[in-house]
């Protein structure tokens, strides 16, 4: 137990004495004792003193001894203790009204004890209990090293943590893609987890184990530490507060735990990098262009025979990701490699921006309905969830055949290539929608491409550049949803009159039925073709 004001107080020296102000502060813990012998003493403090005082020092402040007190609560000093005789017979009661604001307990030490009398007593109490609390602190190191050392799961260096502590405790370490949480409770872990991170709640240190920090919202406290030195980690293990703080002295609970967790997390990385190293090495090995049919089937019957979840059809997807640090890019690929068991998802990283995900075809995947996009945007923005999510671009093969991946990779290399060039970021192109470009990309054909897009365009594009009216973009939704005005307004986010107006400034301006379906099919390829000279003038 810690050493506090209200424990001193039943110190013989103190016996008569009295407390005038700050009485819900008797609990602060004191770590030593100090007399107070300049007005501007309080400078030279440096948190948890007990301090004295003959008030003959605070004579020079008689009119700014409120703010004493606001400067002694700032630097964390446990109490002023003072002499009410020699020099000054009372304190303002301004000074007692803030003592009693901040909690902050001011003692009347009796006229006849000396200083001694009180500051050697406390110091052999404060001696006492760093012993006592040196050797509690010693078995509770013993007991996670010994589970370390004897091969102790997170799981089980978490739940002895519990056991100690008696709290609801919690690890997450987003780039690893996991959370560990002891016992079932009725606060839900994302609520914990946001709360944890939250930017703009204030934080108190908790004394007296460094590192260890305390967060306080409506319902609960978060008492927490890093698991590493990384600011950017956001790696923690903390305990919650209900009903209560834990003891102080339970807080070196967590300092202990957090050295075992983190030497076990890091074993944990290095044997899901030798695991990820040999599956990386599988999918690259079934997309390799150079394998023969023969060798590709016995590859895929060597994955089988060691039980990896593999499919008959994948869609391959390649995900370049721009501006990752080193920690987002761990958490990303801890994510995507989380899912081969649940999703069955085969994953490897290219290099240190790119993904490749082998997406199965299954019953509910739909990929009929998009190709695959909606699929690979949730996979993205649920690894880019507890990040700030990086900007990427994305290509998409075709559905193919399990023995025929190397062709989907392909694909979505060729399909990737061509987001990148379009110069949009967050954007999936799917190999399908490239078709047109290989048969008009040739130099030879570019000056016939140009000249079709200005006669079916030219007056739009025009006007488009006059008045910013958005007309080419108006035409392309209106054609994809074969002439609805409102759903046109729904996806361009305008009033459907606002589809109505743009539509009959296109008659107007082409003089054209945009709707007869002969024309319709020049419009949409004039569209496609003005596309790809865009992407071709505005590259990545």
């Amino acid at each position: 137990m810690w050493l506090t004001v209200e424990s001193v107080l039943e110190l013989e020296a103190l016996r008569g004495a009295e407390i005038i102000a700050g009485h819900d502060g008797l609990g602060r813990n004191i770590k030593s004792v100090t007399v107070l012998d300049a007005p501007d003493a309080a400078l030279w403090l440096r948190g948890q003193e007990l301090a004295l005082t003959s008030t003959f020092p605070l004579i020079k402040r008689r009119h700014g001894l409120k703010t004493l007190i606001e400067e002694l609560v700032a630097r964390n000093v446990a109490g002023l203790g003072v002499k009410l005789h020699r020099y000054m017979t009372t304190l303002p009661d301004s000074m007692i009204v803030r003592a009693n604001e901040l909690a902050f307990p001011i003692i009347k030490v009796p006229d006849h004890v000396a200083w001694i009398e009180v500051i050697n007593p406390i110091f052999a109490r404060v001696l006492d209990t760093d012993a006592r609390q040196l050797i509690r602190s010693e078995e509770i190191r013993s007991q996670f090293t010994s589970q370390l050392f004897s091969g102790a799961s997170l799981d089980s260096l978490m739940a002895l943590l519990y056991s100690m502590i008696g709290h609801t405790v919690l690890l997450s370490s987003p780039a690893d893609a996991l959370t560990l949480w002891l016992p079932d409770t009725a606060l839900a872990t994302d609520q914990v987890i946001q709360a944890l991170h939250a930017p703009t709640t204030s934080t108190d240190h908790t004394s007296p184990c460094p590192g260890v920090i305390r967060r306080c919202f409506p319902d609960f406290s978060i008492v927490y530490t890093a698991l590493d030195h990384s600011p950017q980690s956001q790696a923690y293990i903390a305990a919650v507060e209900t009903d209560g703080p834990i003891e102080p002295s339970l807080l070196y609970c967590l300092t202990h735990a957090r050295e075992a967790i983190s030497m076990s997390l890091l074993q944990r990385r290095a044997n899901i990098s030798i695991a990820r190293e040999k599956h990386n090495e599988f999918v690259l090995t079934l997309v390799d262009s150079n394998l023969s049919g023969v060798a590709r089937k016995a590859h895929i019957a060597r994955g089988r025979e060691r039980d990896l979840p593999l499919h008959d059809r994948y869609i391959a997807a390649i995900i370049k990701f721009h501006n990752l640090n080193d920690h987002v890019f761990r958490a990303i690929a801890s994510f995507f490699h989380s899912k081969m068991e649940t999703d069955h998802l085969l994953v490897s990283g290219l290099d240190r921006s790119r993904f490749l995900l082998l997406i199965p075809e299954t019953m509910g995947s739909d990929f009929q309905l998009d190709g695959g996009v909606s699929h690979l945007e949730n996979y993205i923005a649920q690894a880019c969830m507890h990040q700030e999510a990086p900007e990427w671009n994305a290509g998409i093969s075709q559905v193919s055949e399990v023995v025929h991946l190397d062709r989907a990779f392909e694909q979505a290399e060729y399909a990737l290539d061509h987001s990148l060039k379009s110069g949009k970021k967050c954007q999936a192109k799917l190999h399908d929608e490239t078709g047109l470009y290989r048969l008009l990309s040739h130099p030879a054909m570019q000056s016939d491409v140009g000249r079709y897009v200005d006669d079916w365009l030219e007056p739009l594009l025009s006007y488009d550049a006059r008045r910013n009216a958005r007309l080419v973009n108006t035409l392309r939704t209106f054609l994809d949803t074969n002439g609805n005005y409102r759903e046109t307004a729904r996806l361009m986010h305008v009033h459907h009159n606002t589809v109505r107006y743009r539509i009959s400034q296109i008659y107007t301006l082409t003089r054209r039925e945009i709707l007869n379906p002969r024309l319709r099919l020049q419009y949409q390829l004039a569209l496609a073709l003005h596309d790809m000279t865009s992407e071709r003038h505005h590259p990545q």
